[in-house]
Order: C-alpha cells, then structure tokens, then sequence
C-alpha cells in the first residue's frame, strides 16, 4: 500500500510530471499541450496521465485534461513548497546577512530580486549595486548602519547635490565619521535643500533604501563593516516593508536639518 512519502517520491522524482501539474492548475490542457509544456514525448504524457488518473488528480473531457478537486489541492499545496524550496535555494548563502529578525521581514518578499554578494577581489559589490540606483532615481528614503564604503558616500554626494530628493536616517558615529572624513563635502550636503537627515541611536545592522522604483536590503558583516550582500526588489510586500520600516524608524529618531 503506498504511503504519503510515495506520492511525494512520486511527483519530485520527475520534472515533466512536476511540468504536467503546473500547466494543468493553469487549466484544462491536452495532450499536445502537455507534450509541448513539459518537452516529453506522447508515451510519457500519456504515463504521466494515466498515473494522474489513477490517483484521481485529473478527469478526461473530450480531448483535454483538467485538474479534480483533490488534484487541485495537490498541485496549489506542491507548488506553494516547491516555491519556497526555491527560495531558500537562492538565499541560502546570504540569509545570515538579510534582517530576518526584524519585524515583518519574509524572506519570501526578495525571492525574486537582484542578489549582489562580496565576491573574491571584489569587496565592493554590494555598494556599487546600491551606487548605481542612486543614478535611477529622483528620491531616496532610508536608513544606514555604516556607510563604510568611500566611494558609496561620493556617489550619494553628487546625487544630492544634483537634486537627488534624500531623506536618511544615521547612527550618530556614522554622521561624525562621515563629517570628519569628509568635511567639505559633508557640509556641502547639510546644507542642500534636498537633504533631510535624522540621527537614531538603535538602528540595526543594515541598510534599507527606498528608491522611485525598488527598495533595496543590504547586510553588513559585524566585525569588518562589509556590506556582504544587496538585494533590490520592486515587490509590492517588500516595498511596504521598508516604507513602515522606514517610518517607524524615522518617528523614533531626530532630525538635525533644517
């Protein structure tokens, strides 16, 4: 008597079989559609449903196949695990450096953005990515636990003083150290009617911008002050995220501009 493991063994074992029942909780198919979906041949569609069939997950009207109940069940069920075995597939090597801990946080909202990670002899990866949405936008909201890279604060220096509509919050030792590296400049940035910028004295580890189009989470490591990872996403739960991320944050800190 076969068990619930071997319906499971049955459909992760092969891809078309995985193929066949995402096409057909897209809806009623046959078999030449099925055949072009999956790329098998007639003999293994026709396998595939007559197995379907005999655990009751499809019916035949006419030409087409199309989903039972139960069947229905199965693949919403399946593919929704497949999904977030993907996802933890694609994250696994950074999830250490995105804000799981923070409230309402899913790893679920960056399964599909852009990942940049520190690669060997490139440690500034990350920060370029995030450099370069500076260039793609006419606002900017968020907050920053480091700023370490030199060319990072440059670049959002030239963004500002072009007009780049910026509202940041800082830890106090980020806001000192970027004055005292980089008085002129820093002062230059105070100054800018399009700068507003707040101080806060608990935020955590990362970086969350809000772009006109994107949001982007970066990740420091704790020892080097690396930004280890950048993931940009325009996710409509993302977005949300950082936007009541970014307020709350903003509600408890200061604001030093004018």
């Amino acid at each position: 008597m076969e068990s619930t493991l071997d319906d499971i063994r049955f459909l992760v074992d092969s891809e078309n079989r995985v193929d066949a029942l995402t096409a057909l909780r897209e809806g009623p198919c046959d078999r030449d559609e099925l055949q072009a979906t999956t790329g098998a041949s007639a003999p293994t569609v026709g396998r595939i449903l007559g197995d379907f069939e005999e655990r009751g997950w499809v019916r035949r009207d006419g030409h087409e196949y199309e989903l039972t109940k139960p069947g229905a069940y199965v693949a919403e069920h399946f593919m929704t695990f497949f999904d977030r075995m993907h996802t933890e597939r694609r994250l696994r090597d950074i999830w250490q450096w995105l804000p799981s801990e923070m409230n309402g946080f899913t790893l679920e909202m960056v399964a599909e953005g852009v990942v940049t990670v520190v690669e060997p002899g490139d440690p500034y990866g990350p920060a370029n990515r995030c450099a370069s949405l500076y260039r793609e936008t006419d606002q900017l909201r968020g907050f920053d636990a480091a700023l370490t890279a030199p060319h990072h604060f440059e670049e959002l220096y030239h963004q500002v003083i072009d007009g780049m509509d910026t509202k940041i919050i800082f830890p106090p030792t980020v806001s000192e150290n970027i004055a005292s590296t980089y008085p002129q400049k820093a002062s230059e940035v105070l100054e800018s009617d399009s700068f507003t910028l707040w101080l806060h004295d608990d935020i955590p580890l990362y970086r969350v911008l809000i772009f006109d189009d994107c949001i982007g989470i970066g990740g420091y490591d704790a020892d080097s002050g690396v930004l280890q990872v950048y993931v940009d996403t325009d996710a409509p739960e993302a977005c949300a995220w950082a936007e009541s991320t970014f307020e709350s944050y903003r509600r408890e800190a200061r604001c030093i501009t004018s």
